[in-house]
């Protein structure tokens, strides 16, 4: 009878611990998610409708739902084969846009591709979708830029808007050289993408790769989020008159498991692991280079409209509204909390 009672005392009490541990990872996320709530906003008094974070937050912050089912691993259809097919210019389309003296937003209401000019010639960042790659690079010539003077064409991420674009532009500007990491080259030829946007293999960029063309540098750092080998970008100078600026993308914000039949990492813990530290890191290099400008993959999430709309009104003396390190320190360490989160959550399962 005793040791029925003491067998019972103890399966009571690993239950017990259990819920106090689940409890505990449960607070644990909570105060991550809390802590990056509180940087959605600036302290100011009125601040303005671009330094709101709140759509990197909800993308980034959100506890995966229990039981959904993960993309299928293995060769097969493109799980993206409907980004293949052009969607109507109304739903896609936003006016070119000069957000630096040397730098041109050329993106989509989404997917955002970026043109820096130099002494020496131009350096695109990041492609887009196939079908719509030619009339981006058409949309250079509003500013008086060629297309030929693409040089180079900086490849974050292996993704569908950022690398399908590559063999479109590559028949457009065959003289221009593609820049990615090996295992986002890598990961190309071995997915699920669609065999006529696989591109051939080109420069192969290493952790602290400089693209120096001119008076203008994109340095490329190692900072696995999305992928176990996307980068980041520090780009400087970025003009504005008489002031110099730097900016910081990062090449991958969002935590993806599986990309178009590859798994990317062993399991959702070691995803988040990777994210913090990728996202710690790059926070720190930021900070080292003075970055004080957010150009980002994605200009839905980081107010970049509704910056270049306060352009269109920017008068002699006003502020850059893209220009903010206050925003670039608050939009990191969403990023670190939001992972630090997504790590208790996935230790909990």
């Amino acid at each position: 009878m005793d040791r029925w009672w003491t067998s019972l005392l103890c399966v009571a009490a690993a239950v017990s611990l259990m819920r106090v541990s689940a409890a505990a990872q449960g607070s644990s996320a909570q105060a991550h998610v809390a802590a990056a709530k509180a940087v959605i906003s600036p302290k100011t008094a009125n601040p303005k409708p671009w330094q709101n974070f709140d759509a990197m937050f909800r993308l980034i912050c959100t506890q995966p739902r229990a039981g959904a089912r993960e993309p299928a691993v293995g060769p097969g259809e493109s799980d993206e084969l409907a980004k293949t097919k052009p969607t109507p210019r109304e739903e896609w389309y936003v006016p070119p846009a000069r957000v630096f003296d040397n730098l041109y937003y050329i993106g989509t209401k989404n997917e955002s591709t970026w043109a820096l000019t130099t002494s020496e010639g131009i350096i695109l960042l990041n492609t887009n979708f196939d079908w719509v790659m030619p009339e981006l690079l058409g949309e250079l010539k509003t500013f008086g830029l060629n297309p030929a003077d693409i040089k180079y064409v900086v490849v974050l991420r292996s993704h569908s808007d950022q690398a399908w674009g590559i063999n479109p532009l590559k028949k457009m500007v065959p003289t221009a050289r593609v820049i990615m990491a090996a295992g986002e080259w890598d990961l190309l030829a071995r997915d699920n993408t669609p065999k006529y946007l696989k591109p051939t293999r080109d420069i192969v960029a290493g952790d602290g790769y400089k693209v120096a063309l001119g008076d203008t540098t994109v340095t490329l750092y190692s900072t696995p989020t999305s992928t176990p080998t996307n980068m980041s970008a520090i780009i400087s100078p970025l003009k504005d008159g008489n002031q110099r600026h730097v900016g910081g993308m990062i090449g991958g914000d969002f935590m993806r498991i599986v990309q178009e039949g590859i798994l990317m990492f062993p399991d959702r813990k070691s995803m988040a692991q990777t994210y913090v530290a990728s996202s710690k890191r790059f926070k720190e290099i930021e900070e080292k280079a003075g970055v004080d400008a957010i150009i980002h993959t994605h200009a839905e999430y980081d107010g970049t409209f509704e910056k270049i709309e306060a352009l269109r009104s920017r008068r002699p003396g006003d502020p850059h509204p893209f220009v903010s390190k206050d925003d670039v320190e608050r939009f990191n360490i969403m990023h670190v909390e939001c992972g630090e989160a997504h790590h208790a959550w996935a230790s909990g399962s």
